[in-house]
């Protein structure tokens, strides 16, 4: 069965709206096979967000959850990291707390508006990772409008890294999603670069579900098969 998976929502724990079990009872109704609880970590871009003190705490309330829901839903660990170095300490980020989680998402990577560092000064920090780790809402387009979509998706494979579909509105200019304008980037990712989608749910609750439009422009470019976590429940 092909994966309804949702890898990128908030919650309390930094800037979300809602609890945990409030996010994963949606995903539940929404007929979602996986959610995954992304909270920020460490950035100053938001006035809370989650700290390593308080990260065991917060896996273990993801497990718990679900554990209650096993069965209808596989609940993922995770967490949202700015790569704005002058936002967030990359150097000194706990490698051994983050590698107990199921997967990591970078924001920003390579993004000159918004001060990302280069995949180049990402390889070294996902070397210490364990764990599945890729970029989230992230305009190819914009940021490598020059260049060939065969070579980012070498880099990539190269790095290890998967790429989300974000199906946010806030994630569209022009009239179409960034993916939409991406996607001759996600055509040469196949074969070669992990997907996955995420709605960057924060304050809406049926957002949590609002994967169908993702899917379709994942099956239309023969990519439901490199879905992360594809095969492995």
């Amino acid at each position: 069965m092909t994966p309804r998976p949702n890898l990128h929502t908030h919650t309390l724990h930094s800037d979300g709206d809602f609890t945990v079990e409030e996010v994963v009872r949606a995903a539940a109704r929404a007929g979602l096979t996986h959610v995954a609880i992304t909270d920020h970590f460490e950035t100053s871009k938001v006035a809370h967000p989650l700290r390593r003190a308080s990260l065991e705490r917060y896996i273990g309330e993801v497990r718990a959850v679900g554990k209650a829901y096993e069965g209808r839903v596989k609940v993922l660990a995770g967490v949202e990291i700015d790569t704005n170095p002058e936002r967030c300490a990359l150097s000194e980020l706990p490698f051994a707390l983050l590698n107990r989680l199921d997967l990591v998402l970078f924001e920003y990577v390579e993004d000159p508006l918004q001060g990302g560092v280069p995949l180049s000064e990402l390889r070294p920090l996902c070397e210490a990772l364990t764990v599945p780790f890729g970029l989230c809402h992230w305009d190819m387009d914009r940021i490598f409008r020059g260049r060939r979509p065969e070579w980012l998706a070498d880099r990539l494979s190269a790095l290890g890294a998967f790429v989300e579909v974000p199906t946010s509105q806030h994630y569209a200019r022009d009239g179409r999603f960034l993916y939409e304008h991406s996607e001759r980037f996600y055509r040469a990712f196949a074969g070669k670069v992990r997907v996955s989608i995420g709605t960057d749910t924060h304050h809406a609750l049926e957002e949590v579900g609002n994967i169908g439009r993702g899917m379709e422009f994942l099956r239309a470019n023969g990519l439901c098969g490199q879905l992360l976590f594809n095969g492995q429940g």
